[in-house]
């Protein structure tokens, strides 16, 4: 069942527009995003887009879901698919293109500003703290 979901914050990455979503997870979590926009935003040939995406759905469709945003399915990933995809990135964009390293600095502003979402009701800066670290533990990070 694909549940409806808003963005909670939309930052504009590498001139592109890229939506940032609540996670799945009842308890903290990370940000996530919308895939296909933040693959755009690698300027990567088409083809390799698609591969990358069918290796995605393919390998680890499990860590991903389709939320609906105004009628229409959005598959979104969590933040460690785009660590791993910016990072791959930027080892083939050697080759491709210089856009990477833009994309991982647009990538890490947008970031916070979506955890800043995730975290506004929060009053207090230690507690909105306490929760990005166990959000970050969630998603993997270090214990």
């Amino acid at each position: 069942m694909i549940s409806v979901s808003t963005p909670i914050h939309t930052a504009t990455i590498n001139g592109l527009p890229v939506r940032f979503f609540r996670g799945p997870a009842d308890g903290p979590d990370m940000p996530w995003h919308a895939h296909e926009e933040l693959l755009a935003t690698l300027a990567l040939p088409r083809d390799l887009r698609r591969a990358l995406k069918a290796a995605l759905l393919k390998h680890w469709k499990e860590a991903c879901h389709t939320v609906e945003v105004q009628g229409e399915p959005v598959l979104i990933a969590p933040h460690f698919v785009a660590q791993g995809l910016i990072g791959m990135a930027r080892e083939l964009g050697k080759a491709i293109t210089t856009t990477p390293d833009l994309v991982d600095r647009d990538y890490a502003r947008a970031g916070v500003a979506a955890m800043n979402a995730l975290t506004a009701h929060m009053p207090a800066a230690e507690d909105r703290f306490h929760w990005a670290m166990q959000a970050f533990r969630n998603q993997g990070g270090a214990s």
